[in-house]
């Protein structure tokens, strides 16, 4: 069975999340000053979980979202590395609830940086991605 047997997005899923990233790498500080703000805005809690300057993951966040779109076609592959990542997230103080409002924050800035390429059908690819991610990321916890 190939990888791309179980990946979570359709083909025109995959499409529509290149398409939109290739227009939103250019603008990846905004993208992640956006995603930031809004995350402290709705879970203000979340805020001690980072460090002071978000400069650097800033820069993180939007090479783990390069990676998964690069591995959109073989996403089992990048599982290990998300299990991994969620188990450092968990050292962090990551709880299982703060995923959703990542999401939530994420879609919101994604929304605002791509404004009418960002239609119906682009959000729900993404949100079906950054499901995937969350889940992968999540299943460290469940297999402790």
């Amino acid at each position: 069975m190939s990888a791309e047997t179980h990946s979570p997005l359709t083909a025109e899923q995959k499409r529509l999340v290149r398409e939109s990233f290739e227009i939103v790498q250019e603008y990846a500080s905004s993208l992640t000053k956006l995603f930031y703000g809004r995350l402290f805005e709705i879970a203000p809690t979340v805020r001690g979980l980072f460090k002071p300057s978000l400069d650097e993951q800033s820069g993180k966040l939007f090479e783990m979202l390069a990676t998964a779109v690069a591995a959109l076609d073989r996403f089992e592959e990048l599982r290990p590395s998300l299990a991994d990542l969620g188990r450092k997230h968990i050292a962090y103080g990551a709880m299982p609830e703060h995923y959703d409002v990542v999401r939530v924050a994420l879609l919101w800035a994604l929304a605002r940086a791509l404004e009418g390429d960002f239609d119906r059908d682009t959000k729900a690819a993404w949100d079906q991605l950054l499901r995937a991610i969350s889940a992968a990321m999540m299943e460290s916890t469940v297999q402790k």
